[in-house]
């Protein structure tokens, strides 16, 4: 689904997917990711059109349908237009795997939208669906190749890197949550941590305590090696947030809540987004966030 990027306000990949690297062959043909890629686009206009959450759910998994569904909640409830897309300019990096789920990636754009998306495929036969979509702020590179172009799928607790692929997303939610260390600082770590302790102390001016945490979501993350020996990371990461307000409806439902909440705003409200990220983690020294995307999920007051 194409989409605008919002401010900021694992259960992990079977050893198995990785597989042996003698035994590993290619999860697809380029021939065949092409396909995939060409069937998605069609399909998710068609459903971005109609706002046909059963048949997006015949191409999307995971966070990603979870998130999509949300946004077609949204637009519902602003009556948004909808404009199809087309994937321009893809590279294709198909890893070679044993096992299921088998998995590849495509860097491609949409008008002014970088993509990093991520299809997956459960069970032999199985659809390629769409599990992650974030947002690069540059063209992906340095994914290591071997001489037939394959990508290297890198197994989650993976220690060549300075912090095993499965472990970021918790990492990440503790920067977010607290300030630890061990990111990079950035617009997607330690601004978005300073941004938000900014945001509760004006809250606080108003008479209303915002309450927020960040952790791992239950989705596995998946990891490409790097040509420096670390990993490029997708994990999603979920945000929990409470406001406890004097006065009702001191903090509206509004902006990227619209259509999640039914009825006036009380006392209380609290929500929940779903986060994903893509990040390089190096061999040593801090992971470096390079992509986003956000989106609210759940809302519910009182």
């Amino acid at each position: 689904m194409r989409r605008h990027l919002a401010a900021l306000t694992a259960v992990i990949l079977p050893v198995s997917a990785c597989g042996s690297l003698g035994s590993a062959q290619p999860a697809l043909t380029k021939s065949q990711a092409e396909q995939v890629l060409a069937n998605y686009q069609s399909i998710n206009n068609r459903a971005n059109g109609d706002l046909d959450a059963n048949l997006l759910a015949t191409v999307e998994t995971g966070a990603q349908l979870e998130m999509d569904r949300a946004g077609y909640r949204l637009r519902r409830a602003k009556k948004d237009k909808y404009t199809p897309f087309t994937y321009t300019r893809p590279a294709y990096y198909i890893p070679r795997q044993s096992g299921f789920p088998k998995w590849f990636a495509v860097d491609a754009t949409s008008g002014d939208t970088r993509h990093a998306l991520l299809f997956v495929q459960d069970h032999t036969g199985g659809p390629w669906l769409l599990a992650a979509d974030p947002f690069p702020s540059a063209p992906l590179s340095g994914i290591a190749t071997d001489k037939d172009g394959y990508a290297t799928a890198v197994n989650p607790a993976d220690s060549d890197a300075a912090v095993e692929p499965r472990k970021v997303a918790g990492a990440h939610a503790a920067t977010l949550s607290s300030g630890a260390t061990g990111m990079a600082p950035g617009p997607y770590t330690s601004e978005s941590r300073d941004a938000l302790t900014k945001v509760e102390s004006e809250l606080r001016k108003r008479g209303v305590t915002l309450t927020s945490d960040f952790a791992p979501d239950q989705q596995r993350s998946f990891a490409l090696r790097t040509t420096g020996g670390g990993a490029l990371v997708w994990y999603v990461v979920r945000q929990s947030e409470r406001y406890d307000m004097v006065d009702p409806g001191t903090v509206s439902a509004d902006g990227d809540l619209a259509g999640l909440v039914t009825g006036r705003v009380g006392h209380h409200l609290s929500s929940v987004a779903l986060i994903q990220y893509l990040a390089v983690v190096p061999d040593h020294g801090d992971t470096q966030v390079i992509g986003t995307y956000r989106k609210a999920v759940q809302a519910t007051t009182s």
